[in-house]
């Protein structure tokens, strides 16, 4: 019987790259025992959560449940024993403000014999500044320590778990932990092969990442704005949505103030030790829960994707002022 692989995210940890890997070279993974299979318009599987939480037009499927009954049934009479079904969406992972009820989605794909869930994890402090930076491209996320202390109180960052043993825990409502595996994303992604080429090792998938085409290297070449730009222009624009001409004003201020080759981060000092004493005991938690599945995995330090970085700390009223007269000029410039 056919095996199941369900990628669960987590979000901010190159999914959206992963999905359209796999879709770009699913007949090439095809000859290697690899089944990403096209159910929607979307190259990620949304749609297969959408029985449970509300996506969007965009991401739904008329009837979800139909469609994972397919995997269970029409695909594996096309199928060798051998052969894996890999399904992909963050949004398995979700908490708020639905989210997918495991046990019945662990039932509704009971027709395979083997199943795995694939979470990979970013440490909390990548992570939620990520996430920061991309609800920064539709709204602005208001007052930073108001942010971040919500996201502390409440161990979620816009619906998302923070406390990755409330997840696993979430999860193994309907899976069992010898069916779940992690992927520490920082390591993976360091490593030869990339996040892609983790995510296939631990699917049981024997292929050169080396071998896969990229889906479109133009796509991924946009590079974010530096975090300390991102929070420069949100303060600025106060409750309004930060402009992208302001963006781009506020991050050349960052390479003016600190060089272009220093990294930023959008937390101070303070708020990196509130993370670091809020998530370290609960990252050794996690480790302790799989300890018996997966003896050897550990969360990255909180502080490691910080380190050399410049904080909120050392912008102050020169960096604001030079960043006024910058917006002052663009101002000049566009009424000619």
């Amino acid at each position: 019987m056919p095996k199941l692989v369900i990628h669960m995210g987590t979000h901010k940890t190159a999914t959206t790259h992963i999905q359209d890997t796999l879709y770009k070279n699913r007949r090439l993974l095809r000859t290697h025992g690899l089944v990403y299979p096209t159910l929607g318009h979307e190259r990620g599987h949304h749609g297969l959560a959408s029985g449970w939480i509300p996506l969007g037009p965009r991401y739904s499927y008329k009837n979800p449940e139909r469609r994972l009954q397919t995997l269970n049934r029409g695909i594996l009479r096309r199928m060798k024993a051998s052969d894996t079904v890999f399904i992909s969406s963050e949004e398995f992972s979700r908490w708020n403000p639905r989210h997918v009820e495991m046990a019945q989605l662990r039932d509704l794909v009971s027709d395979f014999d083997e199943i795995k869930v694939i979470c990979a994890l970013r440490t909390q402090s990548g992570f939620i500044q990520s996430v920061y930076q991309q609800v920064s491209d539709d709204r602005n996320p208001g007052n930073i320590d108001a942010y971040v202390d919500t996201v502390v109180e409440r161990d979620l960052v816009e619906g998302l778990f923070t406390n990755y043993h409330r997840l696993v825990r979430h999860i193994s409502d309907g899976f069992d932990l010898n069916e779940i595996r992690l992927i520490n994303y920082e390591r993976a992604s360091a490593q030869e092969g990339g996040i892609v080429g983790a995510v296939l090792q631990e699917a049981g998938i024997q292929i050169d990442p080396k071998a896969l085409q990229p889906f479109d290297a133009q796509r991924h070449s946009n590079v974010s704005p530096e975090p300390l730009a991102t929070f420069a222009a949100n303060f600025v624009a106060h409750t309004h949505k930060a402009p992208q001409w302001l963006v781009r004003a506020a991050g050349k201020t960052v390479i003016e103030t600190f060089g272009a080759e220093t990294r930023t981060t959008l937390f101070s000092k303070a708020q990196i030790d509130t993370l670091i004493e809020t998530y370290e005991p609960k990252n050794r938690a996690l480790e302790r829960l799989i300890a018996a599945t997966q003896p050897k995995f550990r969360m990255t330090p909180i502080d490691a994707p910080l380190q050399g970085r410049a904080t909120r700390n050392q912008i102050g009223a020169e960096f604001f002022q030079a960043l006024s007269r910058k917006m002052i000029k663009i101002k000049q410039e566009a009424r000619g």
